[in-house]
């Protein structure tokens, strides 16, 4: 079942048997199957007795069957949750029970049965499907949700602002995917925060400067800001940015190391510069995201190989130095800045 096919179910009510929300998409996994859930069980009221929820990785099957027959109360239908199924973990006897009950249910229409299983279901591909899909693909509604593509999730976040009645312009919202991170859960809550700041200065839209100023930033962003203040030979934004990870209690060496990747990258994408690959080429080898990678470009024409492998060696002898006798742990990092800016 795709997705539209589903949304048309949640318009219409016409639902039936059993669904299986499944993917990389944790956030979609849980807005869907709580759309589900809301079209379904009616009045929260009478959720003991039309909403039963189950959580495991090992499905009782044998439970969920004696929800499915017990009526709905004071509503036409109910629906039965098992929450973190291992569909992938299933054994013989365990599929078997799952067409029994894909039979039992077409007894009980009153009844939905539906499963989150995050990422253990293994769909395969529209040409060779897995053994699962081909076996129940036509018994159950399977639901894949993948990770969201970067124009995706610029789409849902405008959408998510606008909801609120924000307006926010695509480089506001890649400004947020690239201090923020990719995850759905955490991005929805960076959008409530900006949204509550806008709000409060008399604003109906949000800015990349806002971004910058109140949304939290993942640890490889926090590093890009060192590596790019270290670049810029501004000391105080390389020390505001370490700050920042020490109260976040980065570990040093991870710190390091997330340096090294980030003037490595740089150092890549300066020599595939001067090798006269263009953006897009650049884009292919790197497999960076659009917005990241013209960051990237745009430091490394300013700087150029040659630099980038002058930094990149002396943060190899102070972490060197670090682990063989020599100063460690943040205070290291503080002498490689104080030297290189």
């Amino acid at each position: 079942m795709d997705i539209n096919t589903f949304k048309s179910q949640l318009k219409t009510g016409d639902f039936s048997g059993i669904y299986i929300f499944a993917g990389e998409e944790d956030y979609l996994i849980r807005h869907y199957m709580g759309s589900l859930r809301d079209a379904v069980a009616g009045d929260p009221v009478f959720a003991l007795f039309n909403n039963p929820v189950f959580d495991g990785e090992t499905v009782d099957f044998d439970a969920i069957a004696e929800a499915v027959k017990a009526p709905p109360m004071m509503s036409e239908m109910k629906i039965i949750e098992w929450r973190h199924a291992n569909i992938s973990s299933m054994k013989e006897n365990e599929l078997a029970s799952l067409e029994e009950l894909c039979a039992l249910m077409e007894d009980y229409p009153y009844s939905i049965v539906a499963f989150s299983a995050g990422d253990t279901l293994d769909f395969g591909t529209a040409k060779r499907p897995s053994a699962f899909v081909k076996r129940f693909g036509d018994k159950i509604n399977l639901l894949q949700f993948e990770k969201s593509t970067e124009n995706q999730l610029y789409a849902w976040l405008k959408r998510h602002f606008e909801s609120l009645k924000i307006q926010v312009g695509l480089d506001t919202v890649k400004e947020l995917v690239f201090r923020s991170g990719r995850s759905m859960d955490v991005l929805a809550g960076e959008v409530e925060k900006l949204s509550a700041l806008a709000k409060a200065r008399g604003r109906d839209f949000v800015t990349p400067e806002d971004v910058r100023e109140v949304a939290s930033s993942t640890p490889e962003c926090d590093t890009y800001a060192l590596s790019n203040a270290i670049l810029e030979r501004n000391k105080q934004k390389a020390y505001d940015a370490l700050e920042e990870m020490k109260l976040r209690r980065v570990d040093p060496a991870i710190v390091v190391g997330m340096i090294a990747r980030t003037l490595n990258d740089l150092a890549a994408v300066a020599h595939l510069m001067d090798d006269g690959v263009n953006l897009e080429g650049i884009r292919t080898v790197m497999g960076m995201q659009e917005y990241r990678l013209k960051l990237y470009v745009s430091a490394a024409k300013k700087y150029g190989g040659k630099l980038l492998g002058e930094i990149i060696s002396e943060l190899a002898r102070a972490d060197a130095g670090s682990k063989y006798g020599g100063v460690a742990g943040y205070t290291a990092i503080e002498l490689f800045i104080s030297k290189n800016i």
